[in-house]
């Protein structure tokens, strides 16, 4: 999601305390407002009647920003009430932050459907299962490379496992990794500047791990850098 779309959604749903909101609708909607709020305190100290402007924005924006603080909640599986704790001084807020950090709950909850739609299921492997992923588009098509215990990492830092050349179009210094957990083989981006998406168009979420399993596709930024999970 977007800047823009994040805002759109917030005030798509402007009094909406219920269902889930996932953590770029929150987040960027948050960013939002404090650009607002900034820029109109330093207008304020120039222009006067920009201290009403302030007033009103910050009244306008209260059931909006209280509503989604409950949906954003309500994602990772906590009820809206707990927004109450952030009034705690110090303590509160940063539990509240925390709170809203976490990646919301897979699937359907009691809060409504997962903003994220329908996630991969997880189907165990054992980490000796042999598991590869091969290059179809890209300076490395062609190439096949072994998921190991220690996982795969892709970037174009010299450490990486699949190294890109510097200057490859979407791809970061660190892009993404391939780690096992509990058994199962798990794609992570580690806050791509242009993202990791599975082949049918899906972003993953930042430091998310996501289930892959023979017969996934996914892309590093653009759909020109494919891969393909693959059976050893």
């Amino acid at each position: 999601m977007s800047f823009f779309e994040a805002v759109e959604q917030v005030f798509r749903h402007y009094a909406d305390f219920s269902g889930r909101a996932r953590r770029s609708e929150f987040w960027y909607y948050m960013l939002f407002y404090w650009l607002v709020l900034t820029l109109l305190g330093i207008l304020s100290a120039v222009l006067p009647g920009v201290g009403l402007l302030i007033s009103l924005f910050s009244l306008g924006m209260l059931i909006p920003t209280l509503a989604v603080y409950w949906r954003r909640l309500h994602d990772t599986g906590r009820s809206g009430v707990w927004w109450l704790i952030g009034l705690i001084p110090l303590v509160g807020i940063i539990l509240l932050v925390v709170w809203c950090a976490e990646p919301g709950q897979p699937g359907p909850n009691q809060y409504g459907p997962d903003p994220l739609g329908s996630r991969p299921v997880l189907h165990p492997m054992p980490v000796r299962s042999l598991l590869a992923v091969r290059c179809l588009a890209g300076p490395m098509q062609g190439q096949t490379f072994s998921v190991g215990s220690a996982g795969l990492l892709f970037g174009r830092r010299p450490d990486c496992h699949v190294r890109f050349p510097d200057g490859t179009p979407g791809v970061s210094a660190m892009h993404c990794r391939i780690c096992w957990r509990e058994g199962a083989p798990m794609l992570v981006d580690l806050g791509s500047r242009h993202g990791t998406f599975f082949g049918d168009g899906r972003r993953l979420p930042v430091n998310f791990p996501m289930p892959v399993a023979p017969g996934t596709r996914f892309y590093l930024g653009v759909s020109a850098n494919l891969f393909e999970c693959i059976a050893g």
